[in-house]
């Protein structure tokens, strides 16, 4: 019977222990810690006022309301954001409902394939729509540099460092150079450049008299446009002036050029090449 009470009272014991019935530090049952000690040694805790705990509240509670708000705004801006960016996607696809279709002759015309050439005397380029070939010459080498590949475009037949122009005959035999003395020469292009159009001449850029240190040219001097037949003979120095660009007019056989503004200048900015009579006036504006 005694072991059935000490079980019973063991139990009432760990019921009293249990986190539901122990004392609690808070309020005022903190200071039940200290029962053990003098009053001399018990700790003293500060004690607010209603207002300030009021205020110390308030201020919490305002930050909040503020952290909130901030959030809120730059959810909006986001959100904002986002629903533009759809909106002009929708729009844009309404507008454009495919993508359009390019044009492989378009890009070929604006980027065209460059020609590559090994730079030997046994493969000269040909003169487009003439039976006349031609040899870059490189620098104050003989013609090219034979260890190394060139890149010549539809839109320029001469390659980088071109000082002089050596042309041949149908057969491959050799008519003579453009220039008596090397210079350095930037563009060269046979004008008009369509089959059916004709007169035929060639256009270039070029100075006679730029300097030639070891093969390689600083383009020092300024370059002019020139003229010649196809074989590389007669040429002509069109204009004193340097030419910003030129378009071919086919109805009436002329170049028309765009020379760089220059505000001491007091006639026209165009000057025009007549290629049947090989004359060249200046015009005010653009017939």
């Amino acid at each position: 019977m005694s072991s059935i009470q000490d079980m019973n009272n063991r139990m009432k014991q760990n019921r009293n222990l249990r986190p539901s019935k122990r004392a609690k530090f808070k309020e005022n049952n903190r200071g039940t810690i200290y029962t053990e000690s003098n009053s001399e040694d018990k700790p003293t805790f500060r004690e607010f006022s209603a207002f300030q705990v009021k205020k110390t509240i308030d201020k919490f509670r305002q930050e909040t309301k503020a952290k909130k708000r901030l959030e809120l705004i730059v959810l909006i801006v986001f959100l904002g954001a986002a629903g533009s960016f759809i909106s002009y996607q929708i729009i844009s696809k309404k507008d454009n409902p495919r993508k359009p279709e390019i044009n492989k002759s378009t890009i070929d015309y604006y980027f065209p394939t460059p020609i590559v050439w090994s730079g030997k005397l046994s493969e000269p380029l040909r003169v487009p729509h003439s039976d006349y070939f031609y040899i870059p010459m490189v620098g104050n080498l003989d013609y090219v540099d034979l260890g190394r590949t060139y890149r010549i475009f539809p839109n320029n037949m001469v390659v980088d460092y071109t000082s002089n122009i050596l042309f041949l005959d149908k057969n491959c035999d050799i008519l003579g150079k453009l220039l008596p003395e090397n210079g350095s020469i930037r563009y060269m292009m046979v004008i008009p450049n369509n089959e059916g159009f004709e007169p035929k001449k060639i256009i270039y850029r070029l100075t006679q008299d730029e300097p030639n240190v070891f093969g390689k040219l600083y383009n020092i001097k300024k370059h002019y446009v020139y003229i010649s037949d196809l074989d590389g003979n007669n040429l002509t120095k069109i204009t004193d002036r340097e030419v910003r660009s030129f378009q071919w007019d086919n109805e009436r056989k002329e170049i028309v050029f765009y020379f760089f503004y220059n505000k001491k200048m007091n006639d026209s900015i165009h000057g025009v090449f007549n290629m049947e009579s090989n004359t060249f006036r200046l015009i005010s504006r653009l017939e």
